[in-house]
């Protein structure tokens, strides 16, 4: 069995394989990119396990011209870049001594060895330089079946990194089945949920992120509501608005958004809570906020942007219940294309200072509430009528 993919027939790709190969080492591709070419999706990136040692790689990389940056080299992993292309390269390894955060690791000469310290089957299948498949562990079976599996004992895996509960949540809304039983998993995590206090917070909101990203992440937050894994992450959260939210983006045909779809779940702070970026944190707020105000979608996107004028109504709707349709799209057109007829010069003989702030925006208000539709003229003459 081989697999095929773009960033495999890449001359970068082909490249570094090749240096390692003829350095007398072995080189294969593992975890993301082939699991996902496996399920016929772009891979985000490219991780090679090799039976080189860290300064061995960066010994041939360099002797290549290529450029070699120590990433993670205690545990035996060197970045190398080569056309703009970052490629993880870690030696083979195996756990010797784990606190449910990060592992002490041993250098290993067997790929066996290798695949059984990571997390699940379908991320413990390795491809060789012409895409041939070696799959140690079974996960080949696993993928035909759409099933997320622990390796070995879920509990065992877990301890390793307690980061691997929110990982299952999100493997599991990206590649599994709702019919599939995960009964077992699900026992472990919710016995050794405690075990993400000890996760940095940046760590954990990495994952949820990505899991909110999902296409269909339903399935997964139930699961996770019923093992108490969200009130172990969130303070407040709503299930019922997510699900109203996901109807909607299938009838309207909505691309998926991460952040949307947190503001419908949950009215937490995520910049204090989990150290979520200012970017999305600020975002959050912004729906949240916006979700509860009168604003239409044509004063949202005046105010903001296409995005997240539509961003705010269907948080708003799921939210409230509000019927939507798709006249939502031609006033959020409209918002984004008006532009405000008066500035801050046509008011200099009447105001100055703060009361220029003032009426500007006073006008500003008045030329939103007639959809538009006043003229500068109209609305500075509201302005010497009372002056008069």
């Amino acid at each position: 069995m081989k697999i095929s993919a773009d960033w495999l027939s890449k001359p970068s790709t082909q490249l570094i394989m090749q240096i390692l190969l003829s350095g007398g080492h072995e080189a294969f591709f593992v975890g993301g990119c082939v699991r996902n070419a496996l399920f016929d999706l772009k891979a985000t990136d490219i991780d090679i396990s090799t039976s080189a040692t860290p300064k061995r790689v960066m010994e041939l990389m360099n002797q290549a011209g290529l450029t070699t940056i120590p990433t993670g080299i205690d545990y035996g992993t060197v970045t190398v870049v080569s056309e703009k292309q970052n490629y993880e390269i870690t030696t083979f390894r195996k756990d010797i001594e784990t606190d449910g955060r990060r592992a002490k690791v041993k250098f290993s000469g067997s790929v066996l060895e290798d695949a059984k310290r990571r997390d699940f089957s379908i991320n413990a299948i390795y491809s060789e330089q012409d895409g041939t498949i070696l799959d140690p562990l079974n996960g080949i079976v696993d993928i035909a079946k759409k099933r997320v599996k622990f390796i070995g004992d879920p509990y065992a895996r877990i301890k390793e990194d307690y980061l691997r509960i929110l990982r299952f949540f999100r493997f599991l809304a990206l590649f599994g089945r709702e019919d599939e039983s995960h009964e077992i998993e699900i026992a472990a995590i919710r016995d050794l949920r405690d075990g993400l206090d000890t996760i940095s917070a940046e760590r954990k909101s990495d994952e949820i992120l990505k899991l909110f990203a999902a296409p269909n992440p339903q399935y997964s937050i139930v699961l996770m509501e019923a093992a108490d894994i969200s009130s172990k992450i969130f303070d407040a959260y709503n299930y019922n608005s997510l699900n109203n939210l996901r109807e909607l983006e299938d009838r309207l045909e909505v691309t998926p958004c991460a952040t949307r779809r947190l503001a419908a779940y949950t009215e937490d702070n995520l910049k204090s809570k989990l150290r979520f970026s200012n970017r999305i944190a600020k975002a959050h707020k912004v729906l949240r906020e916006e979700a509860g105000s009168k604003k239409d979608a044509a004063e949202l996107s005046y105010r903001y942007n296409d995005k997240l004028a539509l961003d705010s109504i269907l948080v708003r709707s799921s939210l409230y219940s509000i019927e939507l349709n798709e006249g939502v799209f031609s006033r959020i057109k409209l918002g984004s294309a008006v532009k405000f007829p008066i500035k801050s010069v046509d008011l200099a003989e009447y105001f100055s200072g703060r009361k220029l702030g003032e009426m500007l925006a006073c006008l500003e208000q008045k030329w939103i509430d007639s959809d538009f539709a006043l003229s500068k003229r109209t609305l500075i003459s509201t302005i010497k009528y009372k002056r008069k």
